[in-house]
């Protein structure tokens, strides 16, 4: 039952984050993705939120830096 909620919460959520995109690129041409990752030239990581008419940004540097050590401890190539 669990499972199945959090599924549809998903779903419904990811939904509602391509209708925001596609109205916005068909009403203002602006295609700008509505969650970004950005890496700074300091080696700050930032996500970027652009979505129901919001922007906001959050550091991430340290999801970015576990990412890349499982990456290199399980011999894949980082995203």
């Amino acid at each position: 039952m669990a499972w199945g909620v959090s599924l549809a919460a998903l779903l419904l959520v990811c939904g509602a984050l391509t209708v925001d995109y596609q109205g916005r690129r068909l009403s203002f041409g602006d295609g700008t993705p509505p969650v970004q990752l950005r890496r700074q030239g300091d080696g700050a990581t930032l996500l970027e939120v652009k979505a129901f008419g919001q922007e906001a940004s959050f550091d991430v540097t340290w999801w970015d830096k576990a990412v890349g050590f499982l990456c290199d401890f399980a011999c894949l190539p980082r995203p």
